[in-house]
């Protein structure tokens, strides 16, 4: 080696060198000869990048969404129970109810009662109704729920104080009765009540839809005589609210022994929101990565199979001078162009389906440009990883065998 050096500077020979902009204008030209086909190769890196940019960007944006829906609903509900059904149900009374009311946090509450399933018909004495649960509650109560009326109205604190005899109906119960307007009659245990209104949705407490809902002192008659009937509060509160209400509730409701009663309150918004945006973290990861490492499989393979179409070329470059070292940058600095390039389009393609996915649904997109940045990265990365066997064997075509191919 040194007689050699020695022998190239007496002659006037420069030692072969591979600068970095020649390196970097052979690789790019290397990779543009053909961008069908280097499109291809990188299509699994692409794909990688754009799955794991768009997802984790539809996981921010959807987050906030879930995040939004979930305070304004479940999250801004309570709902308190006896502990014991056999309790006394003194704690649904007027006065406790009020000091439950008065709590901060609360916007709205009210008791309920609910009977088992009875057969509702339109003519007294008639039999083989539909059979429906029945469901008391006072005016507080009707707005926690908070009933979609397509006719009628709801129910009134003078109803209440009446105990009127009226009734809303599940819409897909009125049909069944053949309803299709208010004030008509219909008959529970022989007893005529009025259709007040006919709802086909509520905001809170799904059970609501199957069940018909009537004045809660009216209800509270029938289930004097029902040892079955379900009792329970339920409560509105402001967004944030939800978990001190839960504590506060039985003691408001039943101060002498606030242990018999159960508050059911929400888990804390952001715990959940905090545990769906990780699964879905990983879930994304997990296809990335599958992704990924097809796409460096990909990559891998064409350049192998590139080092077959390539031999005399390769030789030709031995013959003039270029040493192994080079050979193996110029291979792997054509497969780590080609992840980057792949990577950077993913990166923008990912971008743009989490920006047109927003738009197209009235949401507020989130973008984090450092993980279009971390993509490119990544593919990259495996862009290097794909060229290393493939730049290993093309060191070893010897030159004279490759040149008489």
């Amino acid at each position: 080696m040194r007689a050699g050096r020695a022998d190239r500077a007496r002659l006037g020979i420069a030692a072969p060198r591979l600068r970095p902009g020649d390196l970097a204008r052979e690789s790019w030209l290397s990779v543009t000869r053909f961008p069908g086909r280097s499109l291809l190769t990188a299509l699994g890196t692409l794909l990688a990048a754009a799955a794991f940019v768009s997802t984790l960007g539809l996981v921010s944006t959807l987050s906030q969404q879930v995040s939004s829906a979930f305070d304004l609903r479940r999250a801004t509900e309570v709902v308190v129970k006896a502990e014991d059904p056999g309790l006394d149900n003194g704690w649904q009374h007027a006065e406790p109810v009020d000091r439950l009311r008065r709590l901060a946090g609360v916007v709205a509450a009210g008791p309920r009662v609910t009977l088992a399933e009875r057969p509702v018909t339109r003519l007294a004495g008639g039999s083989g109704g539909p059979a429906a649960r029945i469901m008391g509650a006072d005016p507080e109560a009707l707005r926690v729920l908070a009933p979609n009326l397509v006719q009628g109205r709801l129910f009134t604190a003078f109803d209440e104080s009446a105990a009127a005899r009226l009734v809303l109906l599940p819409r897909a119960l009125a049909g069944e009765l053949g309803l299709h307007r208010t004030q008509a009659a219909v008959f529970i245990d022989d007893r005529a009540y009025t259709v007040a209104g006919i709802y086909d949705d509520v905001r809170r407490r799904p059970e609501a839809l199957h069940s018909v809902i009537m004045p809660f002192s009216t209800a509270n008659r029938l289930a004097d005589a029902t040892p079955d009937a379900e009792r329970d509060i339920v409560v509105e509160t402001a967004p944030g609210a939800a978990q001190l209400i839960g504590h506060q509730a039985p003691l408001a409701l039943h101060p002498a022994a606030p242990d018999a009663l159960r508050a059911i309150a929400p888990p804390d918004p952001r715990t959940l929101r905090r545990e769906v945006e990780s699964d879905l973290a990983r879930s994304t990861l997990l296809i990335s990565a599958i992704s990924l490492v097809i796409g460096t499989v990909s990559i891998g393979n064409a350049a192998t199979a590139s080092i077959a179409a390539r031999r005399a070329e390769i030789g030709l470059r031995r013959a003039v001078g270029a040493r192994r070292r080079h050979i193996f940058t110029q291979l792997l600095c054509e497969t780590t162009v080609l992840g980057a390039l792949s990577g950077t389009a993913g990166a923008f393609l990912g971008l743009a389906v989490t920006a047109g996915v927003s738009l197209w649904n009235g949401w507020l997109p989130v973008i984090d440009p450092g993980t279009a940045l971390r993509a490119a990265g990544c593919c990259a990365a495996a862009g290097l990883l794909a060229g290393l066997l493939p730049a290993l064997r093309a060191t070893r075509v010897q030159p004279v065998t490759a040149l008489q191919r």
